[in-house]
């Protein structure tokens, strides 16, 4: 080996540990990120629908909102915490540690997947890409989190035996299409409208055929199926024991409230249909702005330069140019922070015309866009007509898809004529994906808050070990101490109303409420009351309550109660 030879090993070794190094820290960041600003609505109120299991409201009886099936799978997680620390000190972060937890053993499960296929080195960095996007930046586990993650597990499984059918035991295979059908189930009830993913798989498992026969075929869909009434079989042995006429769907006052209850009145209607799928246009159109005009240029230059020697390292480029305009678009809308991820997907269709014809691997590529992409686009399409906003949800079901574009990204650069180590070239555009999504993570947050303005450490209560800006930080090592000291020897139950929802986390009290979100439907929460447990002993409102919350309502607590305490912008009311 001459010398010149070995100094460009050397150099190249020391590249790809630089490289490595980087993305260790990229990785670091995404934990780091968790300890990094509290979420007091949708965190609190997912966080609470699985606590108030726990607390003795009756699941499925007691608690009236639909949401509570996806945040149920929390709910081992949070008693065993609640058993061992005998309160719910440091809840929200030990919830945080959960994601991370689970995100890293489902990182795990896809790069074994993927190896199987594809390069190492490819497969590392897809799956790094997909776990340093943090679905809306929010650190745990909640009803879409969970539909993502049973979503994928199920989809991988099938992707595996449907492209290694031929080498594993036919048995092995069926039992693995048994598990996906067991994911998928615990997926619908995670977010029901998922049924349609659901009903896109059994078409995928009878209809897309490779080597297998029409008899394996249709084993394939038994199995699945089975595994599906596995789920539906232990559901049902769980209503049968609380009685299937105390299920709330099937009590009276939520027969004639319906999906009121929870907001979504009229979302099927033929009107709502049309008006979300024109919004679904029109909103994707503004959050993706600028970056879709790269990307169709982008495309026709695919097509203009499709003789030149240097067009997919071009095609490359561009990519990442538009890929850091979509990141633009995120820093100035904050509503977009779920969009970025999505937005890489729509390269996966250009970058397979690219690949197709060289690559012997281009069959597992197919086998990834009708296996995994499909599904993800059904799954998509479902959030926007059932989610209150459409194309951020869309996006939910989009973003996985970013795992086949950085494949096809390694693959296609490594087909090109350039001189360079190509797996390097094509591992230095991925750290550049990984470094958008570290950038975005720390420069925006769910509720607004600036993460580099964070600089307090929450010492007590809920939110204890998370840093915030110090106003916060304050306000909830205060809060629960003066809620504790109103909390009297009889208190039983708890109310909350609008921007309050993190006090049902704060005391051992009952949560006395038919939906957590507010009790703004004063019919349904009165006759929640009737049959449950009477009125509340403390209610906690806002102290911009006022504007949002029925007068019914605020008209229902002067009466009856009394206020025992004001602190840092909260009511705390006492039963007379």
């Amino acid at each position: 080996m001459t010398t010149k030879l070995r100094l460009m090993m050397r150099s190249l070794k020391i590249k790809w540990i630089c490289l490595i190094i980087i993305n260790a820290v990229f990785v670091v960041l995404t934990i780091m990120r968790s300890f990094f600003c509290i979420a007091v609505l949708d965190e609190a109120f997912n966080v609470g629908q699985a606590l108030r299991t726990i607390q003795g409201n009756v699941f499925l009886v007691e608690n009236w909102d639909y949401f509570q099936t996806g945040d149920s799978f929390l709910i081992p997680f949070l008693y065993v915490f609640y058993k061992v620390t005998g309160s719910t000190e440091g809840i929200i972060l030990f919830s945080r540690v959960v994601f991370i937890i689970l995100q890293f053993l489902f990182s795990i499960f896809i790069f074994k997947v993927l190896s199987r296929f594809f390069d190492r080195v490819s497969s590392f960095f897809a799956v790094l890409v997909f776990i340093t996007a943090v679905e809306f930046i929010l650190f745990y586990m909640w009803y879409d989190t969970w539909e993502v993650l049973f979503r994928l597990f199920g989809l991988f499984l099938i992707y595996f035996v449907f492209c290694s059918f031929e080498k594993i035991n036919h048995k092995q295979a069926y039992v693995l299409v048994f598990f996906a059908g067991i994911a998928h189930a615990c997926m619908v009830y995670a977010y029901p409208t998922m049924i349609f993913v659901y009903i896109c798989v059994l078409v995928l498992l009878f209809t897309y055929k490779r080597k297998q026969s029409a008899r394996v075929h249709s084993l394939f869909l038994l199995f699945y199926v089975l595994g599906s009434i596995l789920v539906f079989v232990v559901f049902m042995i769980y209503a049968f024991r609380v009685g299937i006429s105390n299920l709330f769907v099937f009590n009276k006052v939520m027969a004639e409230a319906g999906l009121a209850s929870t907001g979504r009145d009229g979302f099927f209607s033929i009107s709502s249909m049309l008006s979300k799928t024109q919004a679904f246009f029109i909103e994707n159109i503004q959050c993706y702005g600028f970056a879709l005009v790269v990307f169709f240029i982008d495309v026709i230059l695919l097509y203009i330069l499709r003789k030149h020697k240097n067009r997919t390292i071009i095609f490359c480029v561009i990519m990442i140019y538009g890929c850091f305009v979509q990141l633009m678009s995120t820093l100035v809308i904050s509503d977009c922070i779920n969009m970025f991820m999505s937005y890489i997907s729509f390269y996966v269709v250009p970058l397979y015309f690219l690949l197709r014809k060289n690559s012997d691997r281009r069959e597992h590529y197919k086998d990834l866009i009708m296996i995994v992409l499909v599904p993800s686009v059904v799954a998509g399409l479902s959030y926007n007509y059932t989610a209150l906003f459409g194309a951020f949800k869309f996006a939910c079901g989009m973003r996985p898809c970013a795992i086949i574009t950085v494949l096809m990204l390694f693959e296609v650069i490594m087909q090109t004529e350039i001189r360079l180590d190509k797996r390097f070239v094509a591992g230095v555009f991925a750290t550049l994906i990984v470094a958008m999504n570290i950038l975005t993570m720390y420069v925006v947050s769910f509720e607004g808050t600036k993460p580099y303005d964070c600089k307090t450490l929450i010492r007590s209560g809920i939110y204890k070990g998370i840093v915030d800006v110090p106003e916060n930080a304050k306000r909830y090592e205060t809060v629960e101490k003066d809620l504790a000291d109103v909390i009297t020897e009889g208190d039983k139950t708890i109310g909350c109303g609008p921007y309050a929802m993190e006090f049902y986390l704060m005391s051992d009290l009952k949560p006395d409420a038919a939906n957590l979100w507010d009790p703004n439907n004063t019919d349904l929460l009165f006759a929640y009351y009737e049959m449950y447990y009477g009125e509340p002993d403390i209610i906690v409102l806002h102290d911009s309550a006022d504007d949002v919350t029925s007068p019914e309502f605020l008209e229902f607590v002067d009466r009856n109660y009394y206020l025992a305490k004001y602190t840092d912008g909260f009511f705390i009311y006492h039963h007379n």
